[in-house]
């Protein structure tokens, strides 16, 4: 039998104790190895199609388990999570969360993980065959915290013609090609598509509420921030390129209004970065390398360049605008006693 109760807040440090109101009883002696952790809002429709295609996945000589945690649903979320924990009442658990936001749910899902292995995925991102077992194998690496694999964008619908391929990686498109390899900063797996030794996500603090979506917020940087902190922290973090996921992108998102709006969020979530790890010295510096971006984009208009020059200022502005903010309302990174994390300079 597995009895947990937990309550309380998590506060915008990353920790990961508190937030979370459930009681789970499992009448079982299953046991996982591995926890798949799938946080939604609102996506009833795309829910019960990623989470069946995901339960198809297997692991050579190991048990999982699937998380699913409804964030602030108003739609029949509930209805459908609790017809696939139904279906599957052994390895699926449905919890809830009340504080919104991407980054508390994922917090939320992590606290009832009973894994070894903590894997998250998109609620609209569909895994390819072996997925699973690709992620968990890279993970078991000697010194491997965290890995990742490519996310391949499947569009709902004709891209228009203005399109560029450097918008990709803003829609969470993802692949470094067919080899293995060690990440660092500023390169890390994407959020739709990684997965941790719960250990580490547990001695670096989990991810920091002050990052990531909230509600209409297109806030981001959780996963890139919490990566950091494992790096610097010694951990090793790798890209597992047969961990596919194919990750649904709403042609609707497909327009100058969302991207501009995309690529300001960018801005303010990298300023929140630089301040928790480097203080004001970072956000200076931070300053410069967006300034530079700006000027580089300006330099290269193309077909459809202007538009990337528009995103590029936002993103300069968005970077301004989200400095005073996380200098005034941000903590500092908290390390854990005793640890001497690595020095960090952001990227120029």
């Amino acid at each position: 039998m597995f009895l947990e109760k937990s309550t309380g807040r998590q506060n915008s440090t990353g920790k990961l104790g508190g937030g979370l109101c459930r009681m789970r009883v499992t009448m079982t002696s299953f046991s996982p190895d591995v926890s798949v952790v799938v946080c939604t809002q609102n996506r009833s429709a795309l829910l019960g199609r990623v989470c069946r295609e995901a339960l198809q996945q297997k692991l050579s000589g190991q048990q999982w388990e699937l998380v699913i945690v409804d964030n602030c649903s108003t739609d029949d979320t509930q209805d459908i999570a609790r017809a696939i924990e139904s279906e599957n009442p052994e390895n699926v658990c449905v919890i809830q969360e009340t504080e919104l936001g991407l980054s508390a749910a994922r917090n939320a899902g992590v606290r009832s993980s009973r894994g070894e292995y903590v894997v998250f995925l998109d609620d609209d991102a569909f895994p390819e065959p072996g997925w699973l077992q690709a992620i968990v194998g890279a993970l078991q690496s000697g010194g491997i915290r965290c890995a990742g694999g490519p996310v391949q964008p499947l569009f709902q619908g004709e891209l228009p013609r203005w399109f560029l391929g450097r918008f990709l990686p803003y829609l969470s498109v993802w692949d470094l090609g067919d080899k293995e390899r060690e990440l660092t900063y500023d390169e890390y797996p994407r959020g739709a598509n990684i997965g941790f030794r719960k250990n580490a996500l547990e001695a670096a603090g989990g991810f920091c509420t002050d990052l990531g979506r909230k509600g209409n917020n297109l806030l981001s940087c959780e996963e890139t921030e919490l990566c950091l902190r494992i790096e610097r922290l010694g951990g090793r973090i790798v890209y597992a390129p047969e961990a596919r996921v194919r990750h649904l992108i709403n042609i609707e998102r497909i327009s100058p209004t969302w991207l501009i709006e995309r690529f300001e969020a960018q801005g303010r979530s990298e300023a929140i970065i630089n301040w928790r790890h480097g203080g004001l010295q970072a956000l200076i510096q931070g300053t410069r390398t967006f300034s530079n971006r700006w000027r580089a984009a300006a330099s290269e208009i193309d077909n459809g360049g202007d538009l990337f020059v528009r995103c590029q200022r936002r993103s300069f502005f968005g970077y301004l605008r989200g400095s005073l903010p996380a200098l005034l309302t941000v903590d500092r990174c908290r390390w854990p006693k005793g640890s001497r994390p690595a020095r960090w300079a952001p990227s120029r």
